[in-house]
């Protein structure tokens, strides 16, 4: 009783609540139309009458008057009648001819984003109020359906027979409205197809009622009446409506325990409905319904419901959907579209087989080549289609064959990393990659020739994917060396498209080359520090390689990437000086053999071709590269030598600098090659590194004492300062080539490179007076023991006394007043010695004697040049 009572109520407040509130909102919503519509008609009427008033009078009637005015007299200007200007010129009259603004082209949504944007712009539309009550009226009744399947009110035959009554009736009132309120009617129509779509399905579904012939033939004939009822008043809002109740009402009723058969052939029903409605009307919002629901709703079931043994007629049902989504539905909308204007919907036909494969992928993983064979069945698939649309359609279906042709292509392309691992798979991309640019090249297509370009980034990837996994050598040499093939097609062919693009696809060639040819180098050579050895051999060949081929195909940015040979030899040197083996390497050095040549001949040949910077930067580091190898190997023999050889490795580290810029100065001046190309690179900017070593060398070795085990010490006649003296030579030539023949940036600091040549020479004397004292007077050679020793101070006091004197002497004759300058510092540091060191340490001849004869070169000074001369010149010495 309490139940029955309930839904009397339930009964009761639609009856009088839900119905009167929706007659109101429809009464007003129409009475707002028939206003809008009579306000439109009045403001056209406006608009007509003042085009009409405005409109330009025929020039026939505006000349011909003129033709018949007299001609005015010379005397009397003629009189003219001019129009008075309106006060306010901002209410002129609208313009009769209007210039469409050009709308930007607008971008294609995602597959979800285009589908609820449709959705909720078709919801918006028309009477969205009436929409909603619709909507909500079919929630409440199913909800009210399953109560009184729940407790048992009614009879269930009863209660399916009240349901499609109620919609019959639903249906017959929204055919009758269609002319007096067509949204509104069109809306209860929609509910009433979805309320019968309902019921049928409910009979036979929930409660057997219905055989299963019986409840596919009423579902089709509903089905056949909702698409009738659409293509007659051209509505979209019934066919959406009808559709959207078709698709929730196995949700709804749905227990849990159903089968998946049955769901996927009810929704492969309504979508055969969608795909009949296009074929007269297209309606993308009701494809986009359709295409939601169906996988959308199959997802959802197959995260959970699927096993094995479904396969079959999963298979069949996504094969059937993408075929009806994915093809059928574009191939008739470009039928409806006007000629000329054939735009596919992206939407429409990349989202059915994106989706639809992420579910192939799903129900095949299992299998061993289960999703490649897939993707290779989907690659064909659209090939095919693509084949057939130009073939039958030439020009209707050249948007669908190319949209086609690039689904194929990323299936196809997809299947090889289902298929094979990822070394295989970068190699087949870079290759399909390369194909795909080839022929954009040449049918001029250029989002064909990013596809192609992107297959081939993509290719890297995957190798590089392969190297985290570990690979073999072989695989490495294998897989970039059809990479770099690749790319530097690539880099040619996109010479014709972007000239940077091509530059970024050559220096990615040149990269994957090199790194072939270490994978080649670790396949020959097993032991990774001969690897290197083995890459600069193979570069040394690879460079000629890429000059004769760059030649042949006149492509100066390949001929430039012969100087690669430069930084893998350096590469290579430095490796070996980090492993402290150049000349003792073995026959690893053969490599050097092949490179050398190789470099030397370039230079010969092709770099004169080079601009001048170029080309003086490639000589100077060849030669660099070579003195760093000889000066190494130098220094490693020199500290080998023995204990006791000290002098010996320091005087021949000297005589080579020294003896090396004599040289090169020789061979400048003889014009050998290559000093004959640049010999003012070769005499002068080429020798600063080695005048640096030997500035450095002259300043450090001057500390030693020059003592050459049991051996006897000679002034002069020995290994260190003889090889100084080489030194100070080679320094003194580098000088006069850098400040005559070839100047370079050290001519701008004069006169200081002289100042320290002129110190270096101080310097080097004070330390052969020094080793001459300590060997013959006995001396320690440590620092407290010279300081200490009488001997030793009193000669430098008198030295550095004669030396000051000298200076001034040549100061006073040359006139030069620096020089002077110059001698009178040394003087007073000799007395400020005097005063402090010598005078110190007590009494005692040699303190007179330093006294005394620094006092008579004081005398002597002042007797010759008391003053330093009054006019300086800029005399110098040579």
């Amino acid at each position: 009783m309490d139940e029955l009572l309930t839904l009397g109520c339930i009964v009761l407040f639609f009856a009088l609540v839900v119905v009167p509130v929706l007659a109101i909102v429809a009464f007003r919503r129409s009475t707002a139309v028939s206003a809008e519509l009579a306000l439109l008609r009045r403001r056209i009427d406006e608009l007509e009458q003042r085009g009409a008033a405005n409109a330009p009078q025929p020039q026939a009637a505006a000349v011909a008057p003129a033709a018949v005015l007299p001609e005015p007299m010379p005397d009397k200007p003629p009189v003219i009648d001019v129009a008075p200007e309106p006060e306010n010129p901002w209410r002129a009259q609208p313009k009769t001819e209007t210039v469409p603004i050009p709308k930007p082209p607008a971008q294609q949504p995602s597959a979800f984003g285009g589908i609820m944007s449709s959705l909720v712009r078709w919801f918006m539309q028309g009477n969205p109020l009436a929409k909603l009550g619709i909507l909500l009226l079919f929630l409440g009744l199913s909800f009210l359906l399953r109560y009184t399947v729940e407790h048992s009110l009614f009879p269930l035959e009863l209660r399916l027979a009240a349901a499609a009554l109620f919609a019959i009736v639903l249906l017959v009132v929204g055919w009758r409205l269609r002319h007096k309120q067509p949204v509104y009617a069109l809306i209860l129509q929609g509910g009433a197809t979805g309320a019968l779509y309902l019921t049928v399905f409910g009979a036979f579904r929930l409660w057997q009622m219905l055989p299963i012939t019986l409840a596919f033939v009423l579902l089709v004939v509903i089905c056949a009446a909702s698409v009738g009822l659409a293509i007659l008043q051209k509505a979209l809002s019934l066919a959406m409506l009808a559709s959207l109740g078709g698709y929730l009402a196995p949700l709804l009723l749905s227990t849990g325990g159903g089968s998946h058969v049955a769901l996927f052939s009810f929704y492969l029903l309504l979508s055969v409905g969608i795909l009949a409605i296009s074929i007269w009307q297209h309606w993308r919002e009701l494809n986009l319904l359709g295409l939601l629901f169906t996988f959308g709703v199959g997802g959802i079931w197959g995260l959970d419901g699927y096993r094995p043994e479904y396969y079959l007629s999963c298979q069949l049902f996504l094969i059937a959907n993408t075929i009806l989504f994915g093809v059928l539905s574009v191939a008739l909308s470009l039928r409806a579209q006007e000629k000329g204007k054939q735009i596919i919907d992206g939407v429409l036909l990349f989202a059915p087989p994106l989706m639809g494969f992420g579910m192939q992928y799903a129900i095949t993983r299992h299998m061993e080549y289960g999703p490649a064979l897939s993707a290779l069945g989907y690659g064909g698939f659209y090939l095919a289609l693509a084949w057939l649309a130009l073939r039958r359609y030439p020009a209707l279906g050249r948007p669908l064959v190319l949209a086609a042709l690039a689904l194929g292509g990323v299936f196809t392309t997809l299947a090889i990393p289902l298929a094979l691992s990822a070394r295989w798979t970068a190699m087949a991309w870079a290759l399909e990659g390369l194909g795909i640019l080839w022929l954009g090249v040449q049918q001029q297509q250029r989002r064909m020739s990013y596809s192609g370009t992107a297959l081939l980034v993509l290719a890297v990837g995957s190798a590089l994917w392969a190297q985290m996994n570990g690979t073999s050598a072989l695989s490495l040499m294998l897989i970039f060396a059809v990479l770099s093939l690749s790319w530097l097609a690539a880099a040619w062919l996109w010479r014709h498209i972007q000239r940077q693009g091509s530059w970024v696809l050559l220096a990615g060639g040149l990269i994957f080359w090199i790194v072939a040819l270490i994978g080649a180098s670790q396949l020959v050579l097993k032991k990774d520090s001969l690897v290197l050895s083995g890459v600069l051999a193979l570069m040394a060949i690879s460079v000629w390689g890429w000059r004769m081929v760059a030649e042949r195909l006149a492509w100066r940015a390949l001929d430039a990437s012969k100087w690669l040979l430069w930084p893998t030899m350096l590469v290579v040197l430095m490796s070996q000086i980090s492993q402290q083996v150049i000349f003792a390497a073995g026959w690893q050095n053969l490599a050097w053999c092949l490179a050398l040549p190789a470099a030397g001949a370039l230079l010969w040949r092709d770099a004169a071709a080079l601009p001048s910077r170029l080309s003086r930067l490639a000589h100077l580091s060849l030669f660099w590269m070579i003195l760093l190898a000889l000066a190494t190997e130098l220094f490693w023999f020199t500290q080998d030598l023995p204990w006791g050889m000290a002098a010996w490795g320091s005087g021949l580290m000297m005589a080579a600098g020294g003896l090396l810029i004599f040289l090169v100065n020789e061979a400048v001046h003889r014009q050998r090659w290559p000093f004959r190309v640049w010999p003012a690179l070769y005499a002068s900017q080429a020798m600063i590194p080695v005048a640096l070593a030997l500035v450095i060398l002259l300043v450090l070795t001057n500390l030693q004492d020059g003592v050459v085990y049991r051996q006897s010490w000679l002034p002069l006649v020995n290994p260190l300062e003889e090889g100084a003296a080489f030194a100070l030579l080679g320094l003194i030539v580098f000088y006069r080539v850098s400040q005559r023949d070839f100047p370079t940036p050290l001519s701008l600091c004069r006169p200081w490179p002289l100042v320290a040549l002129l110190s270096l020479s101080f310097w080097w004397l004070n330390g052969i007076l020094l080793r001459s004292l300590a060997w013959y007077g006995e001396v320690a050679w440590n620092v407290e023991a010279l300081w200490h020793s009488r001997l030793i101070q009193t000669c430098f006091a008198l030295f550095w006394m004669l030396a000051a004197l000298i200076v001034m002497l040549r100061a006073t004759r040359r006139r030069s007043r620096r020089e002077w300058l110059c001698g009178a510092v040394l003087l007073g540091i000799v007395i400020v010695k005097l005063m402090l060191v010598d005078s110190a340490r007590g009494g005692g001849l040699a303190r007179a004697v330093a006294f005394i004869g620094v006092a008579i070169l004081v005398l002597i000074v002042g007797y010759f040049s008391p003053l330093p001369p009054k006019e300086e010149t800029k005399n110098e010495m040579d």
